[in-house]
């Protein structure tokens, strides 16, 4: 690569630094095949030659690149650096570069950092995380969500003070959930309260606090069907399928993922995580592998789905080896797309319909919406949710106003 950065590593320590050496040169042709713009690799290796200068230096250097090395890094050396040039500074670049050498390494990548938080905090929050693993064995987005909830909880209790596990009682619990109630709507508290109650557990199970303590959480008042489900009109769906350039690859595939969204009421991780080997083009069945109750469930493949699917497939997909199904047209070309580029394309085709909605959760209450006008039946329509409880489908019936029209009693005072 031509504007390849050179290491400028200290000379001290020969040995590692010939390692760090190599390792740049092996960083530099993963981002080669990635399909990495030349100017994004040329500062990716100059972030990662700052951090490989910065770690030789460190009595703990030769003990490897981990995310603990990563994260010392970015918190402690990044914010007061005075290295020369070149060492990039900025830290979303830098911490771009740094996952991606985490990645290659065969690691996982490191999430923003929050300086508020002390290192009593991230002590806990990581013993936390394994705890929601290894015991409750929750997926990474959940983990994730309810990490950050219980971080926001100490850093408000705590500041950048040490953690007093005996701080942690029924008034501050309560205090904490009021003030929240401020700001977010009953579902959303309720996860809030649902991540303390978890955490509390985790404190109990490590011995840390009595067991006492997580009933005095107080559950937010939820009336789950107070409420209609949001849904497309009509209209609004015609604008949103206009919306998509289906001459473009990346508009062909950009489109499937949408129709897979709405014809099948999938989710984003659903939808990322599909594979080629899930279609079943005889039988025209999807098998979804990777859902959110983690039990495999199969589908019918509805024609406009297979039709999206196969244009994208045979013009618009990269030539690749990934066995995903929608990969990335852009560095890192031919891997599978991540859940995040899914809800990216939703969003970018709601702005250019000129459509106010944000979230793709749309497109699910759309689907269900339309099937149950449709003349579906609610089971059927919990089986392609994939709702474990009809209960939780039940919410759909009060958007079906033709039907509700036909059993409404008349007003007192008017003629019938």
């Amino acid at each position: 690569m031509s504007t390849q950065a050179q290491p400028h590593l200290s000379p001290s320590r020969t040995g590692h630094t010939d390692s760090l050496s190599q390792l740049a040169n092996q960083y530099s042709t993963y981002l080669e095949a990635r399909a990495h713009t030349q100017q994004t690799s040329h500062v990716y290796l100059e972030s990662i030659h700052h951090f490989f200068n910065w770690l030789a230096q460190q009595p703990h250097g030769s003990n490897g690149i981990d995310d603990h090395s990563v994260r010392e890094f970015l918190r402690e050396h990044l914010p007061v650096c005075q290295c020369q040039h070149p060492a990039p500074r900025h830290l979303k670049t830098v911490r771009a570069a740094l996952n991606q050498l985490l990645l290659m390494l065969g690691q996982d990548r490191i999430h923003a950092l929050d300086s508020s938080a002390s290192v009593d905090i991230e002590a806990s929050l990581f013993q936390f995380d394994a705890y929601l693993l290894d015991v409750c064995g929750l997926a990474p987005i959940t983990r994730h969500g309810r990490c950050r909830h219980v971080k926001l909880f100490l850093t408000h209790l705590f500041g950048d003070q040490p953690l007093v596990y005996s701080r942690i009682d029924a008034g501050n619990l309560i205090n904490f959930i009021t003030q929240q109630g401020r700001h977010y709507q009953p579902g959303t508290l309720g996860a809030v309260a649902g991540a303390l109650r978890s955490y509390l557990r985790f404190l109990q199970f490590t011995g840390k606090i009595p067991a006492t303590i997580a009933t005095a959480i107080p559950s937010p008042a939820n009336w789950r069907l107070a409420t209609l489900p949001p849904c497309m009109s009509e209209d609004e769906q015609a604008r949103f399928w206009r919306a998509f350039d289906r001459s473009t690859a990346m508009g062909k595939r950009d489109y499937a993922m949408a129709r897979c969204l709405t014809d099948l009421a999938l989710r984003c991780q659903e939808v990322a995580a599909l594979r080629l080997d899930d279609i079943d083009w005889r039988a025209s069945t999807l098998c979804l592998k990777q859902t959110k109750s983690r039990r495999v469930e199969q589908l019918p493949l509805p024609p406009s789905t297979a039709r999206a699917l196969i244009d994208y497939l045979s013009q618009g997909r990269p030539a690749t080896s990934s066995r995903a199904v929608f990969v990335y047209h852009r560095a890192p070309v031919g891997e599978g797309v991540q859940k995040t580029t899914v809800r990216g394309a939703v969003r970018r085709a709601y702005g250019r319909a000129g459509l106010t909605w944000s979230g793709t959760h749309i497109l699910r209450h759309t689907a269900a919406t339309r099937m149950l006008q449709g003349g579906t039946s609610i089971k059927a329509i919990a089986d392609v949710l994939r709702h474990r409880s009809i209960d939780t489908t039940m919410i759909y019936t009060k958007v079906d106003l033709p039907h509700l029209a036909g059993v409404a009693m008349p007003w007192p005072g008017l003629p019938s």
